[in-house]
């Protein structure tokens, strides 16, 4: 299932999301952004020149900031970077965003993407300079030493035991509330999502807890996203959230425990075990993307996958074809299914992804030392 990936930049603003430390955010103009947390290079900071609409992401981003809604703010951030195609700003905004809301480690990784990628820019030297005082600061330190802090080692290696790695994930699952007319979450799929957490080596649960991956199950997704009823979801040919089994956005993965029938608005039957764990690990492919720099948009990643997509035989691709799609949407839905077929997931293409994507899924495994 893909992420909901939903430009122009105002006047230089002025974030200030830790006191002491405030930078002039230039005007850069808009790059053609890589989903999840991947950065175009970029060279030269010019002025955007439309007038941006006051809905978009990027100005609810900067006043969900500005109001001290942290959370939302990164989620608009994104928004605006993978569906606007927003530039530094939004960038900067979201690393800010994510280091007030105390996701320390995955800021850290957003200021060292901003650094590389938008070199000579007003961003990328505010972000050079984060992260020169977080890298000195005690409280870094302090966070790097403390074993509750960091799931692994320098080796990858769980410092945490495995155990409470899985029972603290498990922690993090909340449930939606039905609207009327929606059954609750029941227990059978409560039970259902929790024996997904065992299909995955204790490695990556590790990554999971170490960037603050949390989970909900809804009764449906128009349950947790009810304007998601009124909006297309990328790569379903018209289908909007009512038909959306699970979801991954910004740190949380969703899953749905039914869906919605697009024309009749009729509540289908629930997911059985197996959809869910089938879409569970889905999801997690997505998040682990994230977590480590969304590498399904690197030149190495494209590397491998147009050496597979170029031996697929004209009989297979209409089979596969929601992992063929244009621009950078083939490559990070083949990165989630391919990620997911590593973690025990066996549904409908498994064998043809896994015959026809090899360099693919060696580099996948290299990425999560599997």
């Amino acid at each position: 299932m893909p992420l909901h990936h939903y430009n122009q930049i105002l006047k230089p603003h002025l974030i200030a999301p830790i006191a002491g430390l405030t930078f002039l955010v230039g005007q850069a103009q808009p790059s053609q952004a890589l989903p999840n947390q991947a950065i175009a290079k970029q060279t030269v900071a010019k002025p955007a020149t439309a007038k941006q609409s006051t809905t978009s992401s990027y100005n609810l981003g900067v006043q969900a900031y500005q109001q001290g809604r942290f959370k939302e703010a990164t989620s608009f951030m994104y928004d605006a970077i993978v569906k606007e195609k927003a530039g530094a700003n939004a960038w900067l905004y979201m690393a800010h965003a994510q280091f007030a809301s105390g996701n320390k480690q995955l800021a850290l990784t957003t200021y060292q993407r901003i650094k590389d990628g938008f070199p000579g820019t007003a961003q990328g030297q505010a972000a050079a300079q984060y992260l020169q005082k977080f890298s000195t600061s005690s409280d870094t330190k302090k966070d790097s030493s403390d074993s509750d802090a960091s799931a692994t080692k320098a080796t990858g290696e769980p410092v945490i035991p495995p155990a409470k790695i899985l029972k603290e994930l498990r922690a993090r699952i909340t449930l939606v509330k039905p609207v009327i007319g929606h059954d609750p979450v029941s227990n059978r799929t409560i039970n259902a999502v929790n024996a997904c957490f065992d299909k995955i080596p204790a490695k990556v649960q590790a990554i999971l807890f170490q960037n603050n991956i949390k989970f909900v199950i809804t009764p449906t997704m128009i349950d947790k996203y009810p304007e998601g009823a009124y909006q297309e979801v990328r790569g379903y040919d018209g289908g909007t959230s009512k038909s959306c089994p699970g979801l991954f956005h910004g740190d949380t993965i969703v899953l749905a425990q039914s869906t919605v029938n697009e024309d009749t608005n009729v509540v289908e039957k629930p997911a059985s075990a197996d959809e869910l764990v089938g879409t569970f690990l889905h999801e997690t492919g997505h998040a682990l993307d994230a977590c480590l720099n969304s590498y399904s948009c690197t030149k190495e990643y494209r590397h491998n996958y147009y050496l597979d997509i170029a031996h697929v035989p004209d009989s297979v691709a209409p089979k596969i074809s929601y992992y063929l799609q244009k621009s950078d949407t083939g490559q990070i839905e083949s990165c989630a299914e391919l990620t997911s077929i590593l973690l025990g997931n066996d549904r409908e293409q498994a064998a043809e992804l896994t015959t026809y994507f090899p360099n693919t899924m060696k580099y996948i495994k290299q990425k999560l030392g599997l």
